[in-house]
């Protein structure tokens, strides 16, 4: 994955239940690669992801390394995990989907999320609220007004 020529997966994208792991896979291949780009690979809302599931990001990118489809990482993540309930997947996906700008960090505060809104070309959209819509948006996805409804 060249993430200086593309971009990853849409966040709303799941592997074995989990919203972002497909972005993620994505992010850590073109790491592997040389390729991450702008993107950041292990941290922000992918460390998120590697802490619910109970892997480190080191452990994460190793096991990309020789897993060449989905499917071999989820096998290997379903292996390691931290065991979850399909409610707590639920409420993980829920949580992801939903985070909204945090005044608290000023790179994430909603000055800032306007700000990557414009620098994209989305001024206009003072509908999108959350970062997952935000993220399609910035990659050319389309989102529909008020943001993409929770699946």
């Amino acid at each position: 994955m060249d993430l200086t020529q593309d971009v990853p997966r849409s966040p709303y994208e799941k592997l074995g239940g989990i919203v972002f792991l497909p972005r993620s896979i994505d992010k850590g291949r073109a790491e592997l690669a040389g390729t991450l780009g702008e993107y950041i690979a292990r941290h922000g809302r992918s460390g998120r992801l590697f802490k619910f599931l109970g892997v480190s990001a080191k452990d994460f990118l190793e096991a990309l390394r020789d897993r060449p489809t989905d499917e071999d990482v989820w096998a290997w993540i379903a292996e390691r995990m931290t065991p979850r309930t399909p409610d707590e997947i639920e409420e993980f996906n829920r949580k992801m989907w939903a985070a909204t700008p945090d005044d608290k960090d000023d790179r994430w505060s909603w000055r800032g999320f306007r700000k990557y809104l414009a620098d994209c070309g989305h001024a206009h959209r003072t509908d999108i609220t959350r970062h997952f819509d935000r993220l399609d948006l910035d990659e050319g996805r389309d989102v529909p007004t008020g943001g993409r409804p929770y699946e």
